[in-house]
């Protein structure tokens, strides 16, 4: 009498999930500036992404920026040259979670995706650095608007 299939995968399922949780409660716990991270059971099955947002202008001046899912606003943030900001996130389980972001410097902005799954090409880090011409995203570059 030996164990059928379905029930090997539903015992291999709750032994994944059970070695998985020491690892997301400690995870929960991090504070970041204005955003934290809650324990989630789809943290299981999604990985961490982080984002990065950079100031390289030259010219010592700021830019200002929010970021935003449709879940979470990371509110506004002004970054001085060489400053940089960062979040981290799980995508939802559907992998349709989406962070938009809008900077400005003087006159200018812009507008961009700063992570959409299966069209950001970047897989854990996704670096997006303001430069006086463009930003630079892991992906493409993304040019200032008047």
């Amino acid at each position: 009498m030996g164990i059928s299939n379905t029930n090997m995968i539903l015992l291999l399922s709750f032994f994944v999930i059970l070695s998985h949780i020491p690892t997301l409660f400690a995870a929960s716990n991090q504070q970041e500036e204005g955003y934290k991270e809650q324990f989630n059971w789809k943290d299981i099955f999604t990985e961490q992404i982080k984002v990065q947002i950079k100031n390289s202008l030259d010219g010592g001046e700021n830019i200002t920026f929010d970021c935003k899912s449709y879940d979470d606003n990371l509110g506004t943030h002004t970054l001085s040259p060489g400053q940089s900001y960062e979040w981290k996130f799980r995508y939802n389980f559907w992998g349709d979670t989406r962070f938009f972001c809008h900077l400005r410097w003087r006159e200018y902005s812009v507008h961009f995706d700063a992570w959409k799954k299966k069209e950001t090409e970047c897989s854990k880090l996704c670096v997006y650095e303001a430069t006086n011409d463009v930003i630079i995203g892991p992906d493409r570059y993304i040019h200032w608007t008047k």
